[in-house]
């Protein structure tokens, strides 16, 4: 039984490695990787879609997108707590939420943490009111939402200075996010903020976008 669960961890990390999730930071995608139906998570389940509907017309987001970054940040877990300390639905840092007016009795209220998210992501919106592409907009707040916005600058810095679109997420200002890892552009003049590690940043606006799709095939 042991032999077989050391076969499966290391079949499962060929599997990652083939597939780009692990060490393809030197060229990420120009699209988003592939995924089957089999071995995606995402079960259909949305149970605070009324909020959602809610709110999503505060940042012209379509509201199944909004489901889509709480389903990653927090699988609908109201009580959610991350290693980090972020707390709640959509999974706020207690400063970010206190700025957002959210309190111990607040925080982790499904209403409470939806609405407060969202004004974050407005927040966000203004930080990237140059780009006007609803689309490639929604893209740039999904990584700061999960980043920051500091290394997204810094990867926008970097994409114009080396000719790729810092207005264009997708295999542009995502490259360069990718290249924050390495010392040699993590030193360059443009860059403000240091190193950085994109992994996680990456796969989530993926991972979004994919769970996105996901909720709007299994609507009726």
């Amino acid at each position: 039984m042991q032999k077989h669960k050391y076969a499966y961890y290391a079949f499962s990390l060929l599997l990652l490695i083939l597939s780009g999730a692990v060490g393809f930071y030197n060229n990420p995608p120009t699209q988003e990787p592939q995924t089957t139906e089999e071995n995606y998570e995402y079960t259909g389940q949305i149970p605070y879609a009324y909020y959602f509907q809610l709110y999503a017309p505060n940042i012209n987001w379509p509201w199944q997108m909004l489901a889509a970054l709480c389903y990653e940040e927090s699988h609908y877990n109201p009580h959610a707590r991350s290693a980090s300390g972020a707390l709640g639905l959509m999974q706020l840092m207690p400063k970010t939420a206190k700025r957002f007016g959210l309190n111990d009795s607040t925080i982790y209220s499904p209403q409470d943490n939806i609405r407060a998210g969202v004004e974050y992501i407005a927040f966000l919106q203004k930080k990237y009111s140059f780009i006007t592409d609803s689309a490639e907009n929604i893209n740039f707040v999904l990584a700061s939402y999960n980043a920051g916005p500091a290394h997204i600058m810094d990867a926008r810095r970097l994409a114009k200075k080396h000719g790729r679109s810092a207005y264009v997420w997708f295999g542009n200002t995502e490259y360069w996010l990718a290249q924050l890892q390495y010392e040699q552009y993590a030193n360059d003049s443009v860059v403000r903020f240091g190193q950085f590690n994109p992994a996680q940043t990456i796969n989530y606006v993926h991972k979004v976008h994919r769970t996105y799709r996901k909720i709007l095939l299994s609507e009726p």
